[in-house]
């Protein structure tokens, strides 16, 4: 090497796999003279050949050295392990190699002080950046040193990424903990220059002083960020009713007060621009606040109660979808949750909300367009087919079904709740390994290109020593070999996407008799679609031409919104079919009829049917079989979800399960009256479940009679719970005398008789029960006793409010 001259030096380029021989001839000549040991250099020459772009790396170590301490670069790299990882991020990232060019200081906190082996939270970076930034900073060098700061924890962790010292989970949360601590010292910064100016805020009503918090969306609210991420929030404060202090003027006179929503905006705008404004020393995050209330049009600060108004009156799907992942992030946390476990009705509802895959399809159909008309839509990791966009819909759309009634799948993070999905059984172990593995590998490869120039870009790049260079710093020897991985991951997450959303048309007409579409064609023949009806065994075809009317039409007198009329077209053909293949079509029709008179929210229920064929057929064939069944299911049509849900597939239960389950339904419970409704709504369901796999003759039959008989025995067990919770605040507990301590809590049974007792209950029977009792002593104060409306009872007069009690719940 010592002796070699430039033509030479070229041949031993392209022999080392180097591709622009005369640049690389050229730093290598340079590099000779700075390192001045050729040992050193051909150790540089072969570890610069495994990185991404082997030309890129000797480059940028022969810019590193041309501004940097020469005695500290050349022990810096003298360790092998060392020399391998700055020369894989110089040879991946001319981004990385600029900050380490431009802030010398920064190779030294990188390798020297061993700062890329290192793993730091959210606390910490707080802390370091508390140190760097000055107590009494003004905006400028608030902004200054957020950006220096921002600027080395982003070399550390894309070294730690592009290193392979990090898996995808850990770099994606440690950028988010960047930001939520960037968006903190924002926060505290420009609030102690507003209080400077305009004092401090303060409420109308003495009591708490007014806090402010900043939700973080999408990828931050998720601590699933990308290096090139916009991060999404929300700013959102305590109460408008109030101002701040204002600040004294030579004359001893208070000026500069604002009320407290001017207070607020002019805080959310300040952090903005702290955050997102480009100075000399670039951006910390670029900043979006479209996410808030009315968007673009809405105020920048919101207050809870305005906040809580708007998402109950207006708050749309796609707002729901949103608020999945929405974190507070800076700010007061405590406000910022609370506000949260407001908005809990919103984000998550108690009922499955199948519209809402209407929404999420209407999303994807239009991402589908926009990409179909754009030539480098198959280029896009993001948006394009079997992308990260189409992982992160099939999470949340079955979050959204899920979650409401399932608050184990509440989590922000895609991975975790990938998981979760399917610890609870919502989907197959396959699919989410597939999902998990392709999410990891196309989130790394979307890292990996963005970390290139820091550009918000989601494209595979076009060029073919581009491309190669990615594949290599994602761990692959070729393109054509990443690309056959990255296609099969595609397939495998379009495919498992399509099942979820995709439904044919096409194929549902397919399905379709002949005479079902006839007869819901509106130019049908009136005498001829009557005639056709008392041919396939309805023995009253005027009334049932009316009930095929209402199903083709919508219910008599109301009205159907553009998305509840066509989920109404897609099912009505599948339920007339399975109607005209029922045993009694003349009872199913005016069964289903009535069912569907009686929903509210239709949009809803008409899509969850349109997903679930075999909730169609066994709806039907509850309404052609049992009169008394069909009766209790139209008073409670809200109980379709739990059809969907899979409790109705277990056959049998015992009925420690069914305590079980009614107790942690009934621990969510927040008061008596919610207690009664969910102990009711569990009784129906689970009474239809028994009946729906009886009709289907799932269960032989003395099984049925016993698990209504369990089902019974549970809710008498849980009832007698919820009765003596409500009677122990006022009258305490019944004690009775007892020789060896001298007092215990006097004893109560329920004891089944007849058909209960001998766990033989059918679908028709009462409860025959009788209320047993230790008559003797009276009532004492107990835990959760209110003293000032304790009332002494004797034990006959407390058993009997018990026995009543219990009566009413369950009466």
């Amino acid at each position: 090497l010592q002796d070699r001259s430039g033509k030479q030096l070229q041949e031993l380029a392209a022999a080392s796999g180097f591709v622009e021989v005369k640049k690389t001839a050229a730093n290598l000549q340079s590099l000779q003279a700075q390192l001045d040991d050729t040992v050193l250099l051909a150790a540089v020459i072969h570890d610069a050949g495994s990185a991404a772009d082997p030309d890129q790396a000797l480059n940028g170590l022969e810019r590193l050295f041309s501004v940097a301490d020469r005695e500290q670069l050349r022990g810096g790299i003298a360790p092998a392990g060392r020399r391998r990882q700055l020369l894989t991020i110089l040879g991946a990232s001319p981004f990385l190699t600029g900050l380490l060019c431009r802030h010398t200081d920064y190779f030294h906190d990188l390798f020297a002080a061993a700062e890329i082996d290192r793993r730091k939270g959210e606390e910490q970076m707080l802390a370091e950046l508390t140190r760097l930034i000055p107590e009494e900073a003004s905006f400028a060098e608030l902004q200054k040193g957020l950006r220096r700061y921002k600027g080395r924890e982003i070399l550390r962790i894309g070294g730690r990424d592009l290193c392979g010292l990090a898996p995808l989970p850990e770099v994606a949360d440690e950028l988010s903990s960047l930001a939520a601590a960037c968006l903190e010292a924002a926060y505290r910064g420009c609030d102690r220059l507003l209080q400077h100016d305009y004092g401090t805020p303060q409420l109308d009503e003495p009591g708490d002083a007014p806090e402010f918090t900043i939700f973080g969306m999408g990828k931050l609210g998720g601590r699933e960020l990308n290096f090139s991420s916009d991060i999404d929030l929300i700013y959102f404060y305590s109460s408008e009713k109030g101002e701040t202090t204002g600040v004294l003027n030579p004359l001893g006179e208070r000026r500069n007060r604002l009320r407290l929503h001017q207070y607020f905006c002019k805080l959310a705008e300040m952090i903005t621009r702290a955050i997102s404004q480009a100075t000399e020393d670039g951006f910390v995050f670029r900043v979006d606040l479209r996410l808030r209330p009315e968007g673009n049009s809405g105020e920048l600060a919101i207050s809870q109660r305005s906040a809580e108004v708007y998402y109950e009156s207006w708050g749309q799907s796609w707002e729901r979808a949103a608020m999945l992942k929405a974190r507070p992030v800076a700010g007061s946390l405590p406000l910022g949750e609370r506000l949260l476990k407001g908005l809990e009705p919103f984000i998550f509802r108690r009922y499955l909300d199948y519209a809402m895959i209407e929404d999420l399809k209407l999303m994807k159909q239009k991402i589908d367009r926009s990409l179909s008309r754009e030539r480098e839509g198959e280029l896009n990791l993001k948006l394009g087919r079997g992308g990260i966009r189409e992982i992160e819909f099939f999470i949340q759309a079955l979050q959204l079904i899920y979650a409401g009634r399932n608050p184990a799948l509440r989590t922000r993070n895609s991975l975790q709740a990938l998981q979760l999905l399917q610890t609870q059984g919502l989907i197959k172990a396959d699919d989410s390994h597939l999902l998990r593995d392709a999410y990891t590998f196309l989130r790394t490869v979307e890292h990996h290109i963005q970390v290139v120039q820091e550009r918000q870009t989601h494209h595979l790049p076009t060029r073919p020593e581009e491309l190669r260079c990615l594949a290599r710093s994602c761990g692959f020897a070729e393109s054509a070999s990443f690309q056959q991985v990255l296609e099969n991951y595609r397939q495998g997450v379009a495919a498992i996407y399509r099942d979820l959303f995709y439904t044919s048309e096409a194929e549902t007409r397919d399905d379709v008799r002949p005479e079902v579409s006839f007869l819901l064609d509106r130019n049908a023949d009136i005498d001829l679609a009557k005639d056709l009806l008392e041919e396939k065994g309805f023995r009253n075809p005027d009334a049932a031409y009316d009930g095929l009317l209402s199903l083709r039409d919508g219910p008599p007198h109301t009205h159907l919104t553009q998305r509840a009329r066509r989920q109404l077209e897609r099912i009505a053909p599948l339920l007339l079919q399975e109607v005209l293949d029922s045993p009694e079509p003349d009872m199913a029709l005016i069964n289903l009829e009535r069912f569907l008179g009686v929903l509210r929210a239709r949009a809803t229920f008409y899509a969850l049917l349109a997903e679930n064929r075999e909730i169609i057929r066994m709806l039907i064939n509850l309404f052609s079989t049992s009169q008394f069944l069909s009766r209790i299911f139209i008073q409670h049509p809200e109980i379709l979800d739990s059809l969907v849900s899979r409790s109705y597939a277990v056959v049998i239960k015992t009925q420690e399960a069914m305590e079980t389950e009614l107790g942690d339904l009934l621990t969510r419970a927040d008061d008596y009256e919610e207690k009664l409704e969910v102990l009711r709504r569990y009784r129906n369901e689970e009474f239809l479940r028994i009946a729906l796999n009886d009709i289907q003759g799932h269960t032989a039959q003395a099984e049925g009679t016993a698990q209504l008989s369990c089902l019974a025995r549970a809710c008498l067990k849980m009832a007698l719970e919820i009765a003596r919770g409500e009677l122990i605040p006022r009258f305490g507990l019944p004690f009775t005398p007892d020789p060896q301590t001298g007092e215990r809590e006097a004893a109560f049974a329920i004891v089944g008789m007849g058909k209960l007792g001998g766990m033989e209950l059918n679908y028709h029977s009462d409860l025959d029960i009788i209320f047993i009792y230790e008559g003797e002593g009276e009532t004492r104060p107990g835990a959760g006793t209110a003293a000032e409306r304790f009332r002494l009872q004797t034990n006959p007069e407390y058993f009997a409010r018990l026995a009543q009690r219990i009566i009413s719940i369950l009466t």
